[in-house]
């Protein structure tokens, strides 16, 4: 026999809503009573039978509605507006209830016996409505006074414990974020800073916001405080800029929490228990800034059903899947549980980190690892032809803009050119659903070699894309944090080392996304593709280069004085601006805000044919040759001769 386990915490919560029934409709009728006598007729018989009514009636619609499986100690904003909810409904289902029987006595003064006269109050809609008011106070502000007397029993003696932190921003993500601090001993806030004067003045969690952000080096010298926590998830970078400027005057070192950006939910009450008993954990997690948080920008939300539609189930192949790009994705892919997910990869320690931690972890999907270059037609048809994938996303590239531009011309081509012709032609032969190139922002106008192989690679796929039915589809993106020569990584080493950075130009400006967000812009992109389309993806703001230099040597607690910056000149085929990638008079939208279309030109018939003529030509052309060549094949590509290295020292 199957044992029923009794919850008598539930049980206990349905016995006292029950009483708070019956003191409501005693206090609404003894009111009534007092403030109109004459209208209202009490008898203990006629309370009985209501209070008996009441709370069938409330107590059936409050298990109805899920009111005794929460815990009052983890009792919040949904609880209220549960009670709501089950007061209203309880209350409209009572007085039916007593209309109908009110109904019957006018019609039957006698049932057996027993006479009907006076069995209910004379009850009206206002006495309901005075009700329902001093149930919802009764049974919400029980759950709320029971929490809080928790809570003060439990982390009110870690009141005055702490080092003190001021908090900046006084929006929801501070509110939550001071909730979970004030159930630690570790930190202690003494008060919030926002440029919203709206707010000035005003009590948070029983903290004063003392002011604008301009204001941080006075409070933190009056206040002795030597941390900030930055709780502004929607901040821009330039105000971010601001706010490390501003600690770095008061030698404050600015903090944040991972996850601070769903910390709004937790001020609005969630009913989750472990919120609680994990607080001491969450306060732990507090870290300094660094230049990702510098840098990030709003979360990105994706067609999440398009996106497993487009994966789920499908034999899926990256190449490139060792790189920075290349191995995000792969991630991201084996989330979507692909029936196949086959890694593509030239680089053999690479392919081999990012299969251990696929298959280190529980591996959503099941993995093959291939070694292989992406200009070997025969390897890539076996491949194709033994796995048969209906998705390939190829990521495999040169990349480095002045390492390809110095000598090393002709292999950019081969790689960047040769192996995106070799995998898309494959993919027509082999009846690949749908084939992603990862393009590149220096695919506009290009100046350099890389930026012209990339945008000749994108017309490989613009012509195949009217040969068979492989829809083929571009993504273009700029800069990613943390990508194999990105500039970040390149001045993070030069400060290890105690400078100087370099940076090419004090005017360079770039653009920058992480590279999970510009790997989920890539599958949302492939998601959407008819066939044909350039994607190009909303990079956000631009970031002047030395400007991000002077942030990173805050961010690590130097001053300027002690790192220099050393101005050396713009590299072979390098810009100081990067091209718009989101510009509304080139592009097109999509339903999706962060993804345009762009207007790609036309690439004329025949190209395919002549093209492969060029890629394999036997004798290795010189540079001078190759750029010559890549100009007739990309008119809008015009070479940059090599500046004059000047270095300026910035002290």
């Amino acid at each position: 026999m199957k044992t029923v386990r009794i919850n008598e915490r539930a049980i206990l919560a349905f016995a006292f809503d029950c009483a708070m029934v019956l003191v409501s409709w005693s206090l609404t009728l003894a009111l009534a009573q007092r403030l109109a006598p004459a209208h209202v007729e009490l008898s203990l018989r006629s309370l009985v039978v209501l209070a008996l009514l009441a709370i069938l009636v409330q107590g059936s619609v409050s298990t109805v509605f899920g009111m005794y499986r929460s815990l009052w100690r983890y009792a919040s904003l949904p609880d209220v507006q549960r009670i709501v909810v089950c007061v209203i409904g309880g209350t409209l289902a009572l007085s039916l209830v007593v209309s109908g029987l009110q109904a019957s006595v006018q019609a039957t003064t006698q049932i057996g016996g027993v006479n009907l006269i006076g069995l209910l109050p004379n009850i009206v809609t206002a006495h309901f409505f005075i009700n329902a008011l001093l149930l919802i106070v009764l049974m919400a502000g029980s759950r709320i006074t029971y929490r809080s007397l928790k809570e003060w029993h439990a982390y009110g003696k870690t009141g005055l414990q702490g080092t003190p932190v001021l908090v900046l921003g006084a929006g929801d993500t501070a509110v939550g974020l001071m909730r979970q601090l004030s159930r630690g001993a570790q930190w202690r806030v003494v008060g919030l800073l926002d440029d919203d004067t709206n707010k000035h003045q005003i009590l948070l969690q029983n903290q004063r916001v003392l002011g604008n952000l301009e204001k941080l080096p006075e409070v933190a010298r009056d206040l002795r405080v030597s941390h900030a926590i930055l709780a502004m998830p929607s901040a821009t970078y330039a105000v971010r800029r601001r706010i490390l400027e501003l600690c770095n005057r008061a030698n404050v070192t600015v903090l944040t929490m991972p996850g601070l950006d769903t910390a709004a939910a937790n001020s609005a009450g969630t009913t989750d228990a472990q919120q609680l008993d994990n607080a001491d954990a969450g306060a732990q997690l507090l870290r300094r800034v660094d230049v990702d948080d510098l840098l990030r920008r709003d979360s990105i939300t994706l067609d999440a059903p398009g996106v497993d539609a487009f994966i789920h189930n499908q034999v899926v192949m990256v190449t490139g899947a060792g790189g920075s790009i290349g191995s995000e994705l792969v991630r991201q892919i084996a989330r979507h549980k692909p029936s196949l997910l086959i890694l593509f990869e030239q680089n053999e320690f690479a392919l081999y980190t990012i299969d251990l931690t696929l298959r280190s972890g529980d591996a959503p999907a099941p993995i093959i690892s291939v070694v292989g270059d992406v200009k070997n037609r025969a390897r890539v048809e076996q491949i194709m032809r033994q796995y048969a994938p209906s998705v390939v996303f190829h990521a495999a590239a040169y990349k480095h803009v002045p390492m390809m531009e110095e000598a090393n011309a002709w292999e950019a081509v081969q790689n960047n050119v040769l192996g995106t012709l070799v995998v898309a032609q494959a993919a027509l032969k082999h009846n690949v659903r749908k084939w992603v190139l990862v393009s590149t922002d220096k695919a506009v106008n290009p100046t350099n070699v890389m930026g012209a192989t990339k945008r000749l690679a994108e017309m490989v796929c613009q012509s195949l894309q009217q040969q068979g039915k492989t829809r083929f589809e571009i993504v273009r993106f700029g800069n990613v944090l943390g990508s194999a020569g990105s500039v970040i990584p390149l001045f993070q080493s030069q400060i290890e080392r105690g400078g100087p950075i370099t940076v090419t130009h004090p005017e360079m400006v770039r653009y920058f996304m992480s590279i999970p967000e510009a790997a989920q812009l890539v599958l949302q992109a492939g998601a959407m593709g008819l066939g044909g389309e350039v994607f190009v993806l909303d990079m956000g703001e631009p970031v002047k280069i030395a400007d991000l230099a002077r942030d990173m040597i805050r961010l690590a607690n130097a001053r300027e004085e002690d790192i220099k910056i050393i101005y050396t000149g713009l590299r072979p085929g390098e810009k100081l601006f990067e091209e718009l990638l989101a510009d509304n008079e080139h592009t097109r939208a999509t339903p999706h805000p962060k993804l345009r279309i762009a207007k790609a030109r036309e690439v004329e018939d025949g190209f395919i044919e002549r093209l492969g003529t060029w890629l394999a030509r036997e004798n290795l052309p010189e540079e001078t040759e190759v750029r010559r060549d890549l100009q007739r094949w990309v008119p809008e590509y015009v070479t940059s001769t090599k500046p004059k290295l000047v270095s300026v020292v910035k002290s």
